[in-house]
C-alpha cells in the first residue's frame, strides 16, 4: 500500500543500508523461495509488494480477502484505490516510511464496496526502492475493547446493586470456588470475603456437608433449575431463607437472609396455639351446640335471621368497608304448597330449596332462612356482575323439579338485589333488597330486580358489550389493530411496533379498549381476543418483512400466559404467516416475575425465539432475585417515571431503572413521551428507544410512518 521512494535503499538515516542476505547457491534459493511462497499463501495477514510509485505488484490471498478484491484488481487500482482518503494519517505514514525506510501504525483502509475498517500496517523498503507491506484487520479488536468497556460498566452497576440490597449474596463458579460475597453476606457468615475468594465452598463451610444446603446446591448445579428453601446453618447458629439460581458462566448465585427470629417466633406461636387449643377444646364443644341452636334454623339447618346478622357484623368488624351484595329470595306462591300439601311437605320443600341455594353459594357467602319462605344471601367482596349472576342462577334453578316423599313439583323464585360498594348498614341493605324483591314480583315473579337501577344499567351495558364482543369475534372484520411505533434514539427509525386492539361496532362506532378489554378479561373472552390479535399481528409483521430490524409486539394477559400452550400458539401463527420468531415479541406485566408457573411459560416462549418485554416497568413489585431470573429482552419504563423527569429525584429514578435494565441484559423503551424535555431526559438516561404522542400517535398499518414525526436536533 505504501509505495517506496527511490533512492532510500530501505535504510533509516544514520543506519547501515538494509540488504537481503546473499543466497549461497541456486538450490538453496529455490528451497527458500518455495518456503516463503507457501508462507505467504497461508498467512492470515495480508501481504503486498509495491513499486516506488505505489503501484501494487503482487498480493497474497489474505490481502485479497481483506480488501475485497482479487490480485489483478489490486494491481489495477494501486494504493490510491485502497486507502481511506478521509484518514489524514496516510500522508504522514507515507512520509515517515519514505524518510526512514519503515513505518508501523494503525490506519483506515477501504474495501471494494467502499466500507472502511481499521488496520495495523507495517511497511518496509526492500531491494531497490520496492516495499513489502503487512496488513492486519483489527476491527474485531476495536469492537472487543468497546464491548469490554460496556461489560465493565454493567458489572459495576450490578456490583453496586448487590452491595446495596438487604439480602446477603454469595457466588461460586462451576468448580465450587467462591467468586464474590457482598457485605451483608460477610456480616452474617462472620468472615472476611477477601480471605476466602477463590477457595472451595465446601472447605470454607464444612458444616453444610450432608445438609439441605449441599443437596439443593448440587441439584441446581446438575439441573440448572433455581431452588428456594429454608435451612439451619450450624456454622453460625442461624436459620436462613435461601434463593439460589444458575449464573450464565455455569456457576451459582445464592441470595439468603436471616429468619432465625421469625422461625423462633413461629415455633413459639405454634406451641402456644397447641396449648390454647387443648385448653379450649372442652369449652368449645359445649358452646358449639348452644350456638348452633341459637343461630340456625331447625327445618333447613341454615343460619337464621339472628345468626346471619351476627355473621355479617363479624365480617364488617374484620373487614370494615368491604363491599356487600345481598339477595332477598322469596318462593313464588309457596302458600299454596302448605295449603294443599301440608306443612310437612312444605318443610321438605324448604329444606330442598336450602340445599339447592347452598350449592349455588360463592366461597365466603352466607345463606340464611329469614323466615317463612324467604331466604337471604350475603356475599362479601361481590361485584355487581357477581350479584346479578348469582340471582340469575337462582331464578334458573326454579324450573328444576323438587321431589318429596309424596310428590314432585317445581318452585320458582323472585329475587331482589341490593349492593353497598363500601360496606353499609345491613338493615338498609335488607330494606333495599326487599323493595327490589317487590319490584320483581310486580314484574310477574320468577325473575330478579336491582334496587340501584343505575348500577343495573351499567351491569346491563357490560353484559351487552360481552354479547356483542362475542359476535365480533365471529365477524372478525369489526376487530382490528392500530400500531404504536417506538423509535431507536440513535437512528430515529422505527425499531419496535406495538399492536393495539381496536373495535369498531357497526352501530356504536369505536368502542374504547378500556370498555371492552376488562369485559373480555372477566368473561374469559380474552383468550379468543388475544389469539385474534396474535394472528392479525403476525400477518402484519409478514407484510413489513421489507422493513429492516423492526419487531412487532403484542400484549399478553396473565390468563393467556397461564396457558401452557402459548408457545405452541405463537409458533403456529408465526409459521402460518412466515414470520421469523426474532421479528415478534410479547409484553407482560412486572408481576409475572413473582409467579413461577408464568415464568416457566415465558421461558418456553423465549426458547421459541420470540422476545419478551416487561410492560409498565416500575409500577409492580418483584424482588431482585426473581426479576433476575425472569427471561426478559426489553424493559418498557412506565410513563409515570417519564412524566417525573426534569426533577433530581425523577431523573435519578429514570437513570436507575435504565441501569438496572441494562444490567439484566435488556434494552429499554421509554413510554409516554409527550414533550421535548421528556425526550431529552430519557435519551440522557441511556434508553434505547422511545414512544409517545410527541413522536407518533397510534395509527393503522397503511399509514405507518417509519421515521419520527418530531423534528430531531
Amino acid at each position: 500500500m505504501l509505495g517506496a521512494a527511490k533512492g532510500t535503499g530501505g535504510a533509516r538515516p544514520g543506519e547501515p543500508e538494509r540488504r537481503v542476505p546473499v543466497v549461497d547457491s541456486p538450490g538453496a534459493w529455490t528451497v527458500r523461495a518455495e518456503a516463503y511462497g507457501a508462507l505467504l499463501e497461508r498467512s492470515s495477514a495480508g501481504v503486498l509488494f509495491t513499486d516506488p510509485s505505489g503501484a501494487i505488484l503482487s498480493a497474497n490471498p489474505a490481502a485479497c480477502r481483506m480488501l475485497g478484491r482479487d490480485e489483478a484488481e489490486l494491481r489495477r487500482v494501486g494504493r490510491v484505490g485502497l486507502i481511506d482518503t478521509g484518514d489524514d494519517r496516510w500522508i504522514d505514514a507515507i512520509a515517515v516510511r519514505n524518510a526512514e525506510g519503515f513505518f508501523h501504525g494503525e490506519l483506515r483502509a477501504r474495501r471494494a464496496d467502499g466500507s472502511t475498517f481499521p488496520v495495523e500496517l507495517s511497511s518496509a523498503i526492500v531491494g531497490t526502492g520496492r516495499a513489502i507491506v503487512l496488513v492486519r484487520d483489527v476491527s474485531h479488536y476495536v469492537d472487543a475493547v468497546e464491548r469490554a468497556g460496556e461489560a465493565q460498566r454493567a458489572a459495576e452497576t450490578v456490583m453496586d446493586i448487590l452491595e446495596s440490597i438487604s439480602d446477603a449474596y454469595v457466588a461460586v463458579d462451576r468448580h465450587w470456588a467462591l467468586t464474590y460475597l457482598n457485605r451483608r453476606a460477610e456480616h452474617l457468615l462472620r468472615l472476611d470475603g477477601s480471605q476466602v475468594i477463590g477457595r472451595d465452598l465446601w472447605e470454607v463451610f464444612p458444616s453444610v456437608r450432608e445438609t439441605i444446603f449441599e443437596e439443593r446446591y448440587r441439584t441446581l448445579m446438575r439441573t440448572g433449575a433455581p431452588v428456594e428453601f429454608e435451612g439451619y446453618y450450624e456454622g453460625t447458629g442461624l436459620r436462613f431463607e435461601v434463593r439460589a439460581f444458575p449464573l450464565s458462566g455455569q456457576g451459582m448465585g445464592v441470595y439468603f437472609r436471616d429468619i432465625s427470629d421469625r422461625h423462633a417466633a413461629q415455633a413459639e406461636r405454634e406451641r402456644l396455639l397447641v396449648s390454647e387449643r387443648a385448653a379450649r377444646a372442652t369449652a368449645e364443644a359445649a358452646q358449639r351446640e348452644l350456638t348452633v341452636q341459637a343461630t340456625h334454623d331447625e327445618v333447613t339447618g341454615l343460619l337464621n335471621r339472628w345468626g346471619l346478622l351476627r355473621e355479617v357484623a363479624d365480617i364488617q368488624t374484620r373487614r370494615p368497608g368491604s363491599p356487600l351484595a345481598l339477595l332477598f329470595i322469596d318462593l313464588d306462591q309457596f302458600k299454596l304448597v302448605n295449603d294443599t300439601l301440608g306443612h310437612v311437605v312444605g318443610d321438605e320443600v324448604l329444606a330442598a330449596v336450602g340445599r339447592r341455594l347452598n350449592d349455588l353459594l360463592p366461597e365466603g357467602g352466607l345463606l340464611a332462612r329469614f323466615g317463612g319462605d324467604e331466604f337471604v344471601v350475603v356475599v362479601p367482596d361481590c361485584s355487581a356482575e357477581c350479584g346479578e349472576g348469582l340471582a340469575r342462577r337462582v331464578v334458573t334453578t326454579g324450573t328444576d323439579h323438587i321431589t318429596t316423599r309424596s310428590t314432585q313439583l317445581s318452585i320458582t323464585a323472585s329475587v331482589g338485589i341490593a349492593r353497598a360498594a363500601h360496606g353499609g348498614d345491613i338493615d338498609t341493605l335488607l330494606r333495599n333488597a326487599d323493595a327490589a324483591l317487590h319490584r320483581a314480583k310486580d314484574a310477574g315473579r320468577d325473575g330478579y330486580a336491582w334496587f340501584d337501577q343505575a348500577l343495573h344499567n351499567r351491569t346491563a351495558r357490560r353484559l351487552d358489550i360481552q354479547h356483542h364482543l362475542r359476535r365480533a369475534l365471529e365477524n372478525q372484520d369489526e376487530l382490528g389493530l392500530h400500531f404504536q411505533p417506538a423509535f431507536d434514539l440513535r437512528t430515529w427509525h422505527v425499531a419496535h411496533v406495538e399492536a393495539l386492539a381496536r373495535w369498531r361496532h357497526p352501530a356504536w362506532g369505536g368502542v374504547p379498549p378500556l370498555d371492552f378489554i376488562p369485559v373480555a378479561e372477566e368473561s374469559g373472552l380474552i383468550l379468543s381476543v388475544g389469539e385474534h390479535i396474535i394472528a392479525a399481528a403476525t400477518r402484519q409483521a409478514a407484510r413489513w418483512a421489507h422493513v429492516p430490524g423492526v419487531r412487532v409486539w403484542v400484549n399478553v394477559s396473565p390468563r393467556q400466559l397461564a396457558l401452557p400452550g402459548l408457545a405452541r400458539l405463537l409458533e403456529h401463527h408465526l409459521s402460518a404467516a412466515g414470520v421469523p420468531a426474532e421479528r415478534f415479541g410479547i409484553e407482560v406485566t412486572e408481576s409475572t416475575a413473582d409467579d413461577g408457573r408464568l415464568v416457566a411459560n415465558l421461558r418456553a416462549v423465549r426458547d421459541l425465539g420470540v422476545a419478551v418485554a416487561i410492560d409498565d416497568f416500575g409500577t409492580g413489585f418483584s424482588s431482585l432475585s426473581r426479576l433476575a431470573r425472569t427471561p426478559v429482552d426489553v424493559v418498557k419504563i412506565d410513563r409515570s417515571f417519564v412524566a417525573a423527569s426534569g426533577t433530581r429525584t425523577g431523573d435519578t429514578l429514570l437513570a436507575g431503572i435504565v441501569s438496572l435494565a441494562h444490567a439484566l441484559g435488556a434494552q429499554v423503551i421509554a413510554e409516554g413521551i409527550e414533550t421535548p424535555a421528556q425526550l431529552d431526559a430519557v435519551t440522557t438516561a441511556g434508553a434505547n428507544a422511545a414512544t409517545g404522542f410527541l413522536l407518533a400517535r397510534p395509527r393503522s398499518a397503511s399509514t405507518m410512518a417509519w421515521r419520527s414525526e418530531h423534528t430531531q436536533p
